[in-house]
């Protein structure tokens, strides 16, 4: 059901995220694209993840979880802890509606009627009884805070997504009618069922309210249906008879629940789409398609279920054998040592040796403490008899002798003694196994923590990036300006504007002498509309608003103006223009002026940072005192401009100057006031006699250039060179 449930939350738009089994990124390869956590939902992973996702529903797949093994005695205990831990964490984290799948199995009885959420449940199968503890959990956290929604499903069926997942009641019909042509039948003799769209539909509809009136809700199937009836249609499917297993009907009960969904039809507007026989010939369909895997994987889990028999089997013989060994080798070591005490116990030398004692000693340490037991009796037992063949005396009378209860009880404090020490030992060993155990599953713990925060961090960066004209993707494609050259950083805005924007034609322009600015670069050629050169006086309107760092926001139809402007300041200096054009009408809002006043500042701090960044490296860049370029800097600017470019298209144009007998700081001087801003000085060798201007203008426009630099006295000519 989860898997449906993934695909319908991806047609809705949804943000997934699903904490699963060891499988979900085997699966995820054919499901929709969602974000996996493949952790314990009873570990404090769940408490990172619920916090750092913050979501707003949380769904918990309850009795339509098959990853639970209810054969299991710590079933019961696991499935609470898991929706303990994830209650408590959801409440925590302000999770505003919380989901529990249960089913209608948690009534558990013969009922004629179908039944209301107002029917208290009550069942004697412990699965259903864990079932039914989690709804009882989960009223305890319905608040105001947290919406807890209870859904109550029949028997949901349908087509699964991968063979190796277990069947439904209903498909495992399918698979026995294909197989056997024998069909096992319910429990009882009518039942409701659900499709499995129809049931993922409800919960999509509970998820999407945003206010529900009742705490649990019953999901009506499509309709009642009985054993004979799927027999039926399986037997009309297949086109071969398809018959109930023996015994159908012996002990068996005539009708099962049903539920009464007519509170949750007329709330959530909701009625089954999906008919029975449509649903049951899908889901046989799926299985016919499948038949060869499912059919290897049934054979697979027998093999495997008679090997684990086996292995069973072998176990417990083992530790039969292995506890009688050690029974046996005691008793050998001990008819041993008997031996050698009657054999040796009277010659003079071993007088003073307690065989037996040393028997019960080797015996406390190899054997444990059980057998050191069993040696203490054997060893009092051999005392005793080799006193009756030294003495003569009988049993009664050795007995009665208190040398022998002496004897018995140091036997039992040595052998008591030695195996505590050893016993000890073992369970500090033990101790320090399980701590050691604990740090790793600590270490493996933050590590774990640690990847699903990077996972996560990678899932918030990625929806922070790609969502709209945020604050993400503002600063994913702000950074293109990331660079230290002026020039560069003045040109990329460009690209940057026009994107979040949404902008095609974007221009900018650089100050230059008086209060004339001069073309730099567009984005399209319709973004050319004002000439190379334009002084700001002329557009009174536009002047007003850049000179108060605010932006420009033309309305006027058919002007000469553009549709925004925004001003780019340097140590209170407008130094640059950025204007938009062929802006649709409805983008010349207040929202679209501000973002455009935050790209300008942002700017702004680019281009500070890029001047602080010249002045620093000055020195590398121009001759001492000058504004002259070195040669492989200049030629590199020639590269940039003219390479690739034919002579009547080029923007730029280079221009020589005669420096006759004026030094490099001289003409250097001179030319400040007479070059723009973004004209280039410089030299192509370092000997070289000729300073060289690349001039911001086309080889058209540049004799007015050139006829400046002579009118004031700066011998020039333009010229091209070769190569570029």
């Amino acid at each position: 059901m989860m898997n449906h449930l993934i695909e319908r939350l991806y047609r809705e738009k949804c943000d997934i995220y699903t904490i699963a089994g060891k499988r979900s990124r085997e699966k995820a390869a054919k499901l929709p694209p969602h974000n996996i956590f493949e952790f314990s939902t009873t570990g404090l992973d769940v408490k990172y993840i619920i916090q750092c996702v913050q979501p707003e529903t949380v769904i918990f797949m309850g009795a339509q979880d098959d990853a639970f093994d209810w054969k299991s005695d710590m079933t019961a205990s696991n499935y609470s802890s898991q929706l303990t831990n994830v209650l408590i964490w959801s409440k925590t984290n302000y999770v505003k509606h919380f989901i529990y799948l249960s089913t209608m199995d948690v009534y558990g009885g013969n009922y004629e009627e179908a039944l209301t959420e107002e029917l208290e449940p009550g069942t004697d199968q412990v699965k259903n009884m864990i079932i039914y503890n989690g709804e009882c959990l989960c009223r305890l956290y319905n608040d105001a805070a947290m919406k807890v929604t209870v859904l109550r499903f029949p028997i949901v069926y349908g087509p699964s997504h991968f063979t190796y997942e277990r069947l439904n009641p209903i498909e495992e019909m399918c698979f026995d009618a294909k197989k056997r042509g024998m069909i096992k039948p319910m429990e009882y003799g009518s039942f409701m069922v659900i499709y499995v769209s129809d049931a993922v539909d409800a919960v999509f509809k509970t998820m999407a309210k945003e206010k529900c009136s009742q705490h649990i809700y019953h999901i009506e199937g499509n309709r009642v249906t009985t054993n004979e009836e799927l027999s039926s249609m399986l037997t009309k499917d297949s086109d071969n008879p398809v018959k109930l297993s023996g015994g159908w009907g012996k002990g068996r009960k005539e009708r099962n629940i049903s539920l009464d969904g007519k509170k949750f039809s007329e709330e959530f507007r909701y009625s089954p789409l999906i008919e029975l026989e449509q649903g049951i010939k899908r889901t046989n369909q799926f299985v016919e398609k499948h038949f060869e895997d499912l059919n290897e994987k049934e054979l697979t889990a027998e093999e495997r279920e008679k090997k684990d028999a086996k292995e069973q089997f072998k176990k417990n013989m083992f530790t039969i054998f292995r506890k009688a060994r050690r029974i046996v080798e005691n008793i050998v070591l001990f008819a041993v040592v008997l031996f050698v005490a009657y054999q040796y116990g009277s010659m003079d030398m071993f007088s003073g040796l307690d065989f037996l004692l040393l028997y019960v000693l080797v015996a406390s340490v190899a054997f444990g403490i059980g057998h050191s037991i069993l040696a203490v009796v054997l060893a009092t037992g051999g005392n005793i008899y080799l006193r009756m063949l030294e003495t003569g005396h009988g049993i009664s009378a050795i007995l009665s002798q208190y040398s022998v209860i002496v004897q018995f009880l140091f036997y039992f404090i040595v052998a008591i003694m030695i195996s505590y020490t050893i016993l000890r030992y073992k369970l500090s060993m033990k101790e320090q196994d399980e701590q050691m155990e604990d740090l790793q599953e600590e270490y493996e713990l933050i590590y774990d923590v640690n990847k699903t925060n990077v996972e996560i961090k990678k899932v918030f960066e990625e929806r922070l990036l790609n969502y709209g004209d945020s604050i993400g993707k503002i600063y994913n494609i702000v950074s293109e300006l990331d660079v230290l050259d002026p020039e560069k950083i003045a040109v990329a805005s460009l690209g940057v504007v026009r994107k979040i924007m949404n902008v095609k034609d974007v221009c900018i322009y650089k100050t230059g002498q008086g209060q004339y600015f001069h073309f730099i670069e567009s984005t399209t050629e319709e973004a050319r509309n004002m000439n190379r050169a334009i002084k700001l006086a002329d557009y009174p309107k536009m002047q007003q608003a850049l000179e108060v760092r605010d932006i420009f926001v033309n309305h006027q139809i058919g002007s000469e103006l553009p549709r925004m402007a925004a001003p780019i300041y340097s140590e209170n200096k407008l130094i640059y223009i950025i204007m938009l054009w062929n802006m649709e009408f409805e983008q010349l809002n207040t929202y679209q002026k501000n973002l455009f006043l935050v790209l300008a500042k942002i700017i702004t701090t680019s281009l500070e940072k890029g001047y602080q960044y010249e002045v620093v490296g000055r020195q590398q860049k121009y001759y001492e005192n000058t504004n002259v370029l070195f040669p492989e800097l200049f030629r590199q600017q020639i590269i940039e401009k003219l390479k690739d470019v034919s002579y009547e298209q080029a923007e730029y144009s280079v221009i020589q100057i005669n420096m006759g007998k004026e030094s490099l700081e001289e003409i250097s001087n001179r030319l400040r006031v007479l070059v723009r801003d973004e004209d280039k000085i410089g030299k192509l060798e370092d000997k070289d006699p000729f300073v060289y201007i690349l001039a911001h203008a086309g080889y058209a426009d540049v004799p007015f250039v050139v006829n400046k630099l002579n009118k004031n006295g700066v011998e020039s000519k333009a010229v091209i060179i070769n190569g570029f």
